[in-house]
């Protein structure tokens, strides 16, 4: 296993940042200390030698300026808090309305737009970089000063394991996801890739995407994608592609918070996404109760990687996480982290060529 380190640019306050490139015999990925963001994950190819499977920018200035989340680390909470506010023990807290009346992702102050500090590690996951923070109290409108600690590692199985972890000095809610795009082509639409879920479930919403709390069945619906089918199989049903959040196996509706299953540190397999052309595959596990799957139904003209023009439903998402609106849904089991307890998020993407 290698990590080759080098300089990856400069911020407007003259900071710099690094980028990681962490390979084993077979494939590697980057990734920068610049919002804990994967820039690229090269896989084997037959006629190009490798290829990048995620979308993304060629530089960093490019995700400096850019939007869309494009392989960073989301939170302090992932997805949607409807109205951006929330309420503990009588306390509402105001975050910032950036999603039609909402917070999503954090808000305006985003994660993926803080340079993290880092180191090169060794885990039983395997070898890669360690990102650690300190958010202070009321950062984004949240409550409580909260260290983050976000590892990602690659392992001679071809696995990239991404761990999350959070302490915090006062009650908070607290939701870490990578928000990667994925194409197992390199290029095209993915309307053709076939993608399997093990959820039997995905969580009803309104036109805001917001959760009403309800649990419905996949079973007869377009999002039924238990045995498999094509992405773009009834993605027109859906009107401008899939952004929901579908149950794992992880969940437990009795359980009392969204991590009492993470502490146990058991994985079950999400998903499986597959390229019939290539025949590269990825599978999904986690010990996230959700994975939100969004078909990129907004990177519409986008200039990405070596000045790519990005067309909608060019990448899939697979973002392991907390329920979307978790602290305003008493139906959910809870994402508040208290003091003295420890969040712990696991996910690990698993590649076969």
């Amino acid at each position: 296993m290698k990590v080759k380190k080098q300089n990856y640019g400069t911020l407007s306050d003259g900071t710099k940042a690094t980028l990681y490139t962490v390979s084993n015999a077979k494939m590697s990925f980057s990734v920068t200390d610049y919002g804990c963001t994967i820039t690229s994950i090269l896989l084997p190819d037959k006629v190009s030698g490798t290829v990048d499977v995620l979308l993304g920018f060629s530089t960093l200035d490019g995700y400096i300026t850019g939007a869309g989340s494009y392989g960073a680390l989301v939170g302090r909470f992932a997805n949607r808090i409807s109205a951006a506010k929330f309420d503990i023990n009588g306390q509402e807290y105001d975050l910032d309305a950036n999603s039609n009346g909402n917070c999503l992702h954090g808000g305006y102050t985003r994660f993926e737009k803080m340079l993290w500090n880092s180191k090169i590690i060794s885990t039983k996951h395997g070898t890669g970089v360690r990102f650690t923070r300190l958010s202070h109290e009321k950062e984004q409108g949240f409550p409580g000063n909260m260290q983050i600690e976000v590892t990602y590692t690659l392992n001679d199985a071809n696995e990239i394991t991404l761990s999350y972890k959070a302490v915090s000095d006062k009650a908070t809610p607290v939701n870490l996801t990578n928000h990667s795009y994925f194409n197992l082509a390199g290029n095209g639409s993915i309307l053709d890739h076939t993608l399997q879920m093990n959820c039997s479930y995905y969580l009803d919403v309104d036109k805001e995407l917001i959760p009403s709390g309800k649990l419905i069945p996949v079973k007869n619906t377009i999002f039924d994608f238990t045995t498999g089918k094509t992405i773009g199989t009834d993605i027109a049903k859906t009107g401008n592609g899939y952004d929901h959040c579908f149950v794992t196996q992880a969940y437990d509706a009795g359980a009392k918070t969204a991590f009492d299953f993470a502490v146990s540190g058991q994985l079950v397999q999400a998903a499986v996404l597959s390229d019939p052309v290539s025949g590269r595959k990825m599978s999904v596990k986690t010990n996230q109760e959700g994975v939100q799957v969004y078909t990129a139904n907004s990177i519409e003209g986008t200039t990405g990687k070596n000045g790519r023009k990005y067309r909608a439903h060019e990448a899939i998402c697979l973002e392991t996480q907390c329920f979307p609106d978790s602290p305003n849904k008493q139906e959910f089991p809870s994402c508040i982290l208290q003091p003295g307890s420890k969040y712990k998020a696991l996910t690990v993407y698993g590649f076969f060529f």
